[in-house]
């Protein structure tokens, strides 16, 4: 079989290129037609994820994990040598249980992002570009080649950029349209974290070429293993020390991540581009990208770094513990619905942190992974509860047009069918029991307490916060004293209805029964602990 027919061969190229063949479709055809065509192609990419879940699933050897990939292809697809200089670049894309989830996830925030984008301006350009944006994600979950990763990485910048710049708040922001000020925050930011990315694979790359004996490679799966896995020191003249080669390059890929999570105090562009972005794009952003960063600490970081990350692991549990507070509080303070559900993302992905400084850091290796699941499963649950909070927001904001929590009161009257969903996607932010979010927060805070002790107590009682931000929300705007202003508030129409009702089920489902998502990533994070309990010292 060629390489060609090996690519194209295979369902994870398709998965890739059938949202952007997809987009150039929408672009081209009629506006009419533009919305059925976006939504046939996101139909078809989920039904393609769904396909791809259930045949490994049938199988009956289990999801695998990054060296026992269950669907996978990899051929040569760069090859340059100048001197001594060799660059080598596969195209290996491989799907275990790690990545499936969150590639499922894509597709299914993508189908409700085309439905809620249904009557947008400009809708081919709009939907088009969500549709191309799905394909740079995908990439980002199934790459595991290190620079074919970082491409895709870039490639999701643009058309996030072009949806908050074009179709985004034209309220001033420093003298500028905040959807360009936004955009461009999102942009640099993104950018900065990228360059200390790129770094951090060259010096990977370049010192692993320079071993005798080595493959000139990126591939993850080579780094991952413990023979290959970067080793020694390095100087560094500018400061005067030798350190850790492993931490630094560690340390510099995870910047790129730190600001995508985002981690404290790279965070000052998320409320900005919520704010300003449309609801189908913030329902992305916070589902999705979001979870670039936390995935890429967990596949990249944590899977070919292990000691660099064990090394670091008391100053990131630190780092968590300011998200969770630091977020929670600043939510506390907040008058507009979006940026206080923006806020709490940054509260939110805290916990992720935790988890993952509690699997890096001594102790039973039970807890380790039972803490690094529920930071797993809190990328999933919190993709789907966040997109419901702001489908939420975007539904009352489209008739209404504030967010503004107190030009609002008892609207719940008005608006029962959104109130009630409100109220319901509140709850399981706040981790109620039977929710999606109970489950992930009780899986890292029981076993990050036997790992930080001091720092999960504190964790846990900023709890009390979370719920203290989002009740006071769900009475100001939809309980309380009607406001005779919003008599004429319709509710939830039955296209936006759609996704509320879906993501609702699914936040259900999850809470219930939390081992059909368990199933799947247990092989992959298991092989990654006993990575990590065989290299770290």
């Amino acid at each position: 079989m060629t390489a060609l027919q090996q690519i194209f061969g295979s369902d994870l190229t398709w998965i890739i290129l059938l949202p952007i063949l997809g987009s150039l479709v929408v672009y081209l055809v009629p506006s009419k037609a533009a919305r059925w065509a976006a939504l046939v192609v996101a139909v078809a990419v989920f039904a393609l994820t769904l396909s791809t879940w259930y045949r490994i699933q049938a199988s009956g050897q289990g999801f695998g994990d990054l060296t026992h990939l269950r669907d996978s292809v990899n051929v040569p697809w760069i090859r340059f040598q100048a001197g001594k200089i060799q660059f080598n670049v596969d195209y290996f894309l491989g799907i275990d249980g790690l990545s499936l989830p969150l590639v499922i996830l894509n597709a299914f925030l993508t189908v409700l992002a085309v439905i809620g984008g249904w009557k947008k301006t400009r809708v081919k350009d709009y939907l088009a570009l969500i549709l191309f944006l799905e394909g740079g994600v995908m990439g980002v979950f199934m790459a595991l080649d290190l620079f074919l990763f970082f491409l895709f990485w870039e490639i999701e910048l643009a058309p996030m950029f072009l949806l908050i710049g074009v179709w985004g708040n034209e309220q001033l922001k420093h003298g500028v349209p905040g959807r360009v000020y936004s955009a461009w925050k999102f942009l640099l930011y993104t950018f900065f974290g990228s360059i200390f990315m790129l770094a951090g694979i060259l010096l990977l790359y370049f010192n692993n070429v320079g071993l005798p004996g080595a493959t000139a490679t990126a591939n993850m799966a080579y780094f991952a293993d413990p023979t290959h896995m970067v080793r020694g020191t390095i100087a560094l003249p500018f400061l005067g020390v030798t350190a850790s080669l492993q931490l630094v390059v560690f340390l510099l890929i995870f910047v790129a991540f730190a600001v995508k999570i985002p981690m404290f105090p790279f965070h000052t562009w998320l409320p900005d581009a919520h704010t300003d972005a449309p609801t189908e794009v913030s329902v992305i952003l916070a589902g999705i990208l979001l979870k670039m960063g936390a995935y890429g600490l967990i596949r990249v970081c944590f899977t070919l770094f292990p000691q660099g990350v064990h090394d670091f692991a008391g100053w990131l549990a630190v780092i968590a513990i300011i998200n969770i507070i630091y977020g929670a509080l600043i939510c506390l303070v907040q008058s507009d619905m979006k940026k206080l559900i923006a806020y709490s993302s940054v509260s939110h992905m805290g916990i992720v942190l935790l988890g993952v400084a509690a699997a890096a850091g001594a102790g039973d290796i039970a807890f380790r992974q039972a803490a690094l699941t529920g930071a797993t499963i809190q990328l999933f649950s919190h993709g789907i509860i966040s997109g419901l909070l702001f489908f939420c927001v975007g539904v009352i904001y489209d008739v209404a047009h504030t967010r503004d929590i107190a030009a609002f009161g008892g609207v719940a009257k008005r608006m029962p069918i959104l109130g009630t969903i409100f109220v319901f996607a509140a709850m399981a932010s706040a981790g109620l029991p039977g929710l999606a979010g109970f489950v992930a927060e009780y899986m890292v805070f029981t076993s990050s307490f036997k790992i930080w002790t001091v720092v999960t107590i504190i964790s846990v009682f900023t709890m009390i916060f979370t719920a203290g931000y989002l009740l006071w929300m769900m009475k100001r705007v939809f309980f309380g004293p009607f406001n005779k202003k919003w008599d004429w508030l319709p509710d939830a129409s039955p296209r936006e209805m759609i996704p509320l009702f879906a993501l609702a089920g699914l936040i259900v489902i999850i809470g219930v029964y939390p081992k059909l998502l368990i199933d799947v990533i247990t092989p992959s994070l298991s092989h990654i602990m006993q990575l990590a309990v065989a290299t770290i010292k």
